[in-house]
């Protein structure tokens, strides 16, 4: 992806997220943490920083994003992961996880990490489908009186999904 690419991004990011977050999270929330994690400056920092970002494509049109760094010694933070709701279960997620993971595999990372709402079981039961269990809770402060309440999920490279990815 490139600096010309982010406004493709943020387009995708304001459809999937009114669409995705509307029963889990407020109007206001979901503005705020677009405008704080979606700005052409925070996205064009995380691309000279060294995160990967990935537009989705689906028959030749943008159909999600996805975004991931190394975090730490031994691992892969997948920081963003969303597909429009008509090219759900479609496998296209699973192949960008099965991405991440080779990444983590080329990279010597022993796992892959990522943080999803407490509340959004569809979300979670997609990423345990691809070999993540949760590790851990975390609430977040992002200001403005809004918190994250997440679960922690990872999948390790001993998993059968880490280290049997197809390409």
């Amino acid at each position: 992806m490139t600096m010309e690419d982010i406004p493709v991004v943020q387009d995708l990011a304001r459809h999937i997220w009114e669409e995705a977050y509307n029963d889990l999270l407020s109007k206001e929330q979901i503005h705020y943490m677009l405008t704080i994690m979606y700005s052409s400056r925070v996205i064009s920092e995380e691309l000279y920083g060294g995160t990967i970002w990935e537009i989705i494509f689906q028959e030749g049109n943008p159909c999600g994003y996805v975004s991931y760094s190394i975090s730490g010694d031994d691992a892969v933070k997948l920081s963003k992961i969303y597909i429009e709701k008509s090219s759900r279960g479609k496998g296209i997620a699973d192949e960008a996880i099965r991405r991440v993971l080779r990444y983590a595999a080329e990279k010597g990372k022993a796992r892959v990490f990522l943080t999803v709402n407490k509340s959004n079981a569809r979300a979670i039961r997609a990423y345990e489908k691809n070999g993540f269990a949760v590790t851990d809770s975390v609430v977040k402060d992002i200001g403005n009186g809004f918190v994250m309440d997440d679960y922690v999920m990872s999948c390790f490279s001993g998993h059968e999904r880490a280290t049997n990815v197809t390409p």
